[in-house]
Formats: structure tokens, sequence, C-alpha cells
């Protein structure tokens, strides 16, 4: 009996082409955005689409090479993940996750901005962190950062 038992849950999870864990994820998101998504991990990266939109969390250490050339690249610190949202209406999102950066770190980065035409905006709250806002067209950028912690997360989107 168990041995049947065993073959019959080896056949549903061993040939299934989705993980017990990704199923799980799927139905979850159901559960709170109300649509079918469709999520798949392996590793550290995990893919969720839905019929509208598509959703990627990649650990990386490395600036994304899809990210428009309008957008300097972050050069101090280091990134810990990258996650992109990309809509078919043509908006898309990146979040790049940063540790192991500093104030002057982020005056540069509105320096390097405003050398490429954005409209910037910081504003610094003591030795606590604070924010750089920035504009280019129809794409804006919001980068919350902690100066306790030397960490951060810039936020680059674009709403054509």
């Amino acid at each position: 009996m168990i041995t049947l038992l065993a073959l019959n849950l080896f056949m549903i999870y061993g040939c299934s082409e989705k993980s017990v864990q990704e199923k799980m994820s799927e139905q979850a998101l159901k559960q709170v955005a109300g649509k079918d998504v469709d999520v798949k991990i392996q590793g550290g990266n995990v893919q969720i689409a839905d019929k509208d939109s598509r959703t990627e969390m990649t650990e990386t250490t490395t600036w994304p090479t899809d990210l428009v050339s309008d957008v300097p690249k972050f050069t101090a610190g280091k990134i810990k993940r990258v996650i992109k949202t990309q809509e078919q209406t043509g908006s898309w999102t990146f979040n790049i996750y940063l540790e192991g950066i500093s104030g002057d770190d982020v005056k540069n980065y509105e320096n390097a901005m405003r050398e490429m035409g954005w409209q910037t905006d910081l504003m610094q709250m003591g030795d606590k962190g604070g924010y750089l806002n920035g504009q280019k067209g129809t794409m804006g950028m919001n980068f919350g950062f902690s100066l306790e912690r030397k960490d951060g997360v810039l936020a680059v989107f674009n709403r054509p």
C-alpha cells in the first residue's frame, strides 16, 4: 500500500513540469491578485507572468544589461538583486537593490544623472538617509537609501 502511494506521488509530482513550490506560489498569488499567474523558479531566480505583465526577480551582482542607456549605471557599492517588470502597455520598471553605498555615492549618481539630461531632486534626512528622485521624458526614478544600513533601492520606470 505504501509503495503504491509513493508511486502515485512520484507520478503526480515527479512527472509534473511544475514544482510544488511553483504550484503553491501560483495559488497564493491567485488568492492575492485574483488572477491566474504562471510561476517559474530556478535557484535564486523567480519569474511571474500573467496575461498583462511579466516580472523577473534575479539574485545577481551585475547591472541589468537590458536597462536603457539613458539611465546611468550606479557603479558604487554592490548589487544584491534586480526585479524587472514588463507590461504589455510598454511600461517597465527595474528595482535594483544595492548595499555598501554612501551619501557621496548618491550625490555622485545625481551628478551623473544630470549630465545625462535628468531633472533631479535629492532630499537627505541628516545622517539617516533620504531620497533621490529624477525624471527624463517618460522615465522616472526613485532612489530610497539608508546611510545607517548603507543600502538602498534604485527604482527606474518608464510610463509611455
